[in-house]
């Protein structure tokens, strides 16, 4: 959790009404009932945005085109490709998708008739990026058994989230010597943690971690969960939910983690609204973002001297992505000095 807090890039994910579903659920209600309108914007996307800065020597790996599991999109605005360094890139990670719903849209079809997947989970972390790239390794293996085993994929995400904490909780060294696994039992999968499953290695060797993982991540989930699912609505609504190194987690509708977590969250607590669009989600973070970047001196505010601080804030650049069931789109949008209401 130090690690996160303290060098972790600034990360916010909120849950918002993808704009398609704003204008329809406007033009079927008068604007006179209010009650029913608000029944009907249900949150159904979840929006990442991250304040990222160049890394001298690294280039960002591309991004799959074609045929791929899911829909992603890397693309800027008002013309700035030209500007986003090569090291730039989206931090959120694919864990599953799944091709066994029915409610797939026709016009989402693709004209080679490659099927359809839709995005079931995925995570995003800050900390030392070396660590999230061990527990994504780590939970993608575990699904993968999963997926064998059961044909299908956890749609609770408390299964998901009991994942990540096996491995969290593994690297601080618990002992699972007393723990009777399902795998002894019922003949299932046994738990995520690398050393409970260090007999399968062909090295024969522990494979379990030495020291606990560095980092803070958001567990995305777009699953199918009863949890989740609303009175107004059949379908679920996504849930963001947030698990520290030590394995403690909760559930939240917008959260912010990293470099200036405590700033972003207070902000986060008197702006966020439920019902708001994607625009308007997207404007609130970037406004957060931007007090981040002033709070720790990577931007010049207002009542002082732009010019000392044009150099670092043409470097920072936000990354936003949206993930809804169709995958996920990627934008690149330079941090822009917003002006304080008067």
């Amino acid at each position: 959790m130090e690690a996160a807090s303290r060098y972790g890039t600034p990360i916010i994910a909120c849950l918002c009404c993808a704009d398609e579903e704003d204008s329809i659920t406007n033009n079927n209600f008068d604007d006179g009932d209010n009650s029913n309108n608000e029944k009907q914007r249900n949150e159904n996307c979840i929006v990442i945005c991250s304040l990222q800065r160049p890394r001298l020597g690294i280039v960002a790996p591309s991004i799959p085109t074609g045929a791929s599991s899911t829909n992603i999109r890397r693309y800027s605005t008002s013309n700035t490709s030209s500007k986003v360094h090569p090291s730039i890139q989206g931090l959120v990670k694919i864990l599953a998708t799944r091709d066994d719903v029915d409610n797939i849209d026709a016009t989402t079809q693709s004209n080679d008739n490659v099927p359809t997947h839709t995005l079931h989970t995925a995570i995003v972390s800050t900390g030392i990026q070396s660590d999230a790239t061990f527990l994504l390794n780590q939970l993608q293996r575990h699904f993968s058994k999963f997926w064998f085993r059961y044909n299908t994929l956890p749609t609770n995400t408390l299964a998901v989230v009991k994942m990540i904490q096996e491995v969290l909780l593994d690297c601080m060294g618990y002992d699972w010597s007393e723990e009777v696994g399902s795998a002894k039992v019922s003949g299932g999968v046994g738990s995520a943690a690398p050393s409970y499953n260090e007999n399968e290695d062909e090295s024969n060797g522990s494979s379990a971690a030495g020291r606990p993982l560095g980092l803070s991540s958001f567990l995305l989930s777009l699953a199918n969960d009863d949890d989740s699912t609303t009175f107004s609505s059949p379908a679920s609504r996504p849930t963001i939910t947030l698990i520290e190194a030590n394995g403690s987690s909760e559930q939240y509708v917008a959260r912010a983690m990293g470099v200036g977590k405590q700033n972003a969250n207070g902000l986060l607590a008197q702006k966020w609204e439920r019902g708001m669009s994607r625009e308007q989600v997207k404007d609130m973070m970037q406004e957060i973002l931007q007090q981040v970047a002033i709070e720790h001196g990577w931007l010049q505010g207002d009542d002082q001297d732009g010019s000392s601080g044009s150099a670092t804030h043409t470097e920072l650049t936000i990354t936003c992505e949206t993930l809804t069931s169709r995958g996920i789109d990627i934008e690149f949008l330079p941090l822009q000095r917003v002006k304080s209401e008067e």
